[in-house]
Formats: structure tokens, C-alpha cells, sequence
């Protein structure tokens, strides 16, 4: 899991990079804008929905669910819906300031 790691890490940096280097002009950051969010996808969400998919797996090895691994699962997948959160208001933000509103 920590090789799958580091992979979805060095791509989705190089993704980042990439996007970075090439907002030049309006298209080019369009581009940049996708490369960043792929980038996010890449190395911060896969990684913690496959650990959250490999906590639900576990949880149901044994036929049943207790309420601490419900609240684990819960605990992780509202972790994943606030990383994303925060990542969208950090672009919405970026974008007002860009244009002055």
C-alpha cells in the first residue's frame, strides 16, 4: 500500500507540475486548472477511498459490523468529503481573487 502510495504521490505532483508550467495564457490555464485537479484526485482522494474500500472489506470479513468500525468508515469518509470541500473553496477562492470579485 505505501508503493501505491508514493506512485499516486509522483503522479499526481507531476500532474500539478505540468499544469503549472504550462498556464501561460487563458487555455493554458484551463489546462493547468485540470492538471491541478487530477493531480488532487491522483495523490490525495484514490489513496484514502482505497483505504476506506479496504476498511469496508475488512469490516464485513466476518459477517457482521460492529458500531466502532461504522463510526471508523464514517470518520474516514467524512475526512474524504472535507479534504475535497477544502480543496474546491481554495480553487473558488483562487478564481475570485483572479477576476476581483
Amino acid at each position: 500500500m505505501k508503493q501505491e502510495n508514493i506512485v499516486c504521490g509522483v503522479v499526481g505532483g507531476l500532474l500539478g507540475l505540468t499544469g503549472t508550467s504550462l498556464s501561460v495564457n487563458e487555455i493554458q490555464a484551463i489546462v493547468s486548472m485540470v492538471c491541478t485537479i487530477l493531480g488532487f484526485l491522483i495523490m490525495v482522494l484514490i489513496p484514502r477511498i482505497v483505504a476506506l474500500v479496504n476498511k469496508i472489506k475488512k469490516a464485513k470479513e466476518d459477517g457482521k459490523i460492529t458500531n466502532e468500525e461504522v463510526q471508523d468508515i464514517l470518520t474516514d469518509g467524512k475526512e474524504i468529503v472535507d479534504k475535497t470541500s477544502e480543496f474546491v473553496e481554495g480553487i473558488t477562492k483562487k478564481g475570485e481573487d483572479k477576476h476581483g470579485n
